[in-house]
């Protein structure tokens, strides 16, 4: 029997911004003073080890959106698309209110802090008690648009 392929037509790693590997820079160095008393050798490794680290954790916890023609997958969920409804880009001057005031307890919800580029996508099954997605994206115009294509 053929193996069917799932083809996405979209997919996002959405990771921090700039800032934050900016930041993460003084992590060496404080990891080098700590480690120092313990040798010179366990303190360059375990600066570098810190480094890596951060980078590494913080592109494995990062979001990842698929967009294909069966599902929409944000995060660890998955949805059918058969069940989404009118996908809206929020701009960047709306985005604090919808996140923080406007946000519905039971929406789901996937941020990141850094990226300011927001997608609200309503959902059409009346069973769900989930009302919409919103979720962090840096192209918010393309995910809209490719969600709201038939």
């Amino acid at each position: 029997m053929p193996q069917i392929q799932e083809t996405n037509d979209y997919q996002e790693r959405v990771l921090p911004g700039l800032w934050f590997y900016a930041a993460t820079l003084v992590l060496p160095l404080s990891f080098l003073l700590i480690a120092l008393p313990f040798g010179e050798q366990i303190a360059v490794v375990s600066a570098l080890a810190s480094l890596f680290l951060a980078w590494g954790f913080s592109w494995a916890v990062a979001p990842k959106i698929q967009i294909s023609r069966q599902f929409l997958r944000v995060g660890k969920a998955s949805i059918d698309r058969d069940f989404l409804g009118k996908a809206s880009v929020i701009t960047p001057s709306e985005s604090f209110a919808a996140r923080g005031p406007n946000l519905e307890m039971n929406a789901y919800s996937v941020f990141q802090p850094s990226v300011k580029g927001l997608v609200r996508v309503e959902l059409k099954d009346k069973a769900d008690p989930c009302p919409y997605w919103i979720f962090s994206t840096r192209n918010p115009e393309i995910v809209a648009a490719l969600l709201n294509r038939n």
